[in-house]
């Protein structure tokens, strides 16, 4: 009985030879997000932040969240159809740019029901936003666990002030 559920190392090698390289044909295509777009802040950045869904050349802004929390937008955002291209974008509160977080999402899909989420980290002047995956895992794994000084700045002003308008356009 066991001899039957257990394969032979040379049916087993072409098996996993198989499914790494679906995984990894899998892994490297932009994920296909649809019902939220999400950033998550990580505790060691050293920034408050808005993100926005960017479509059609405008932007649907969250409210503003201090480190180690996560804003999410619903999608699909006013005028965005099956098959819209976005972009999913962050901003750091003192700063001026809007990064784009990659990869991008790929294009709007009503009928998944999974959200798109990114991990955002830096400084005010040097944002920088990505889907957790394999090939950033050694960088984000090398952040700090613990607030950094500009961090903790930005929390105490986040939490003093409250929520910030979004930028303008």
């Amino acid at each position: 009985m066991i001899r039957s559920i257990v394969m032979s190392k040379s049916c087993l090698k072409p098996a996993l030879a198989g499914a790494v390289l679906a995984l990894g044909v899998a892994g490297s295509q932009p994920a296909a997000a649809q019902s939220a777009a999400c950033v998550n802040l990580q505790v060691g950045a050293g920034y408050a932040a808005w993100m926005a869904v960017k479509f059609a050349g405008g932007f649907t802004w969250s409210s503003s969240f201090p480190i180690g929390q996560t804003r999410c937008i619903p999608l699909p955002v006013d005028g965005m159809v099956d098959g819209a291209p976005y972009e999913v974008v962050v901003s750091a509160v003192l700063g001026s740019s809007k990064v784009s977080c990659t990869p991008a999402p790929g294009v709007y899909q009503s009928s998944n029901t999974n959200s798109v989420s990114y991990n955002a980290w830096g400084t005010t002047l040097n944002v920088h936003c990505e889907m957790p995956g394999a090939a950033n895992l050694e960088m984000i794994n090398a952040l700090p666990v613990t607030p950094t000084e500009e961090g903790m700045m930005a929390l105490e002003k986040h939490n003093t002030e409250g929520e910030l308008p979004p930028p303008t356009e």
